[in-house]
């Protein structure tokens, strides 16, 4: 299987955030937003990739930068963040 370049897997974690927001506002549950971050951080935790532009970087800093702000979206937006819908 082809890796995801970044466009497609940042493609993604927008739908998942649309869907989960959507679930949010339908269900009247604000929980679904969060755990839309979570997912969301999540793909860019396990597959950490980055935008063609910043490749002359060093790839090993920007994986562990990619990482460390995916946990940071996770931890701020999933587990701290209060929706109320």
């Amino acid at each position: 299987m082809k890796p995801l370049s970044f466009r497609v897997q940042g493609h993604m974690a927008l739908a998942v955030l649309a869907c989960a927001f959507l679930f949010g506002h339908f269900f009247k549950a604000g929980v679904f937003c969060n755990i839309g971050w979570i997912l969301a951080g999540l793909l860019f935790v396990l597959n950490p990739i980055w935008p063609e532009g910043w490749d002359w970087k060093e790839h090993d800093k920007l994986e562990k930068g990619i990482r460390i702000g995916s946990i940071l979206v996770i931890v701020l937006f999933g587990f701290f963040m209060r929706y109320g819908v």
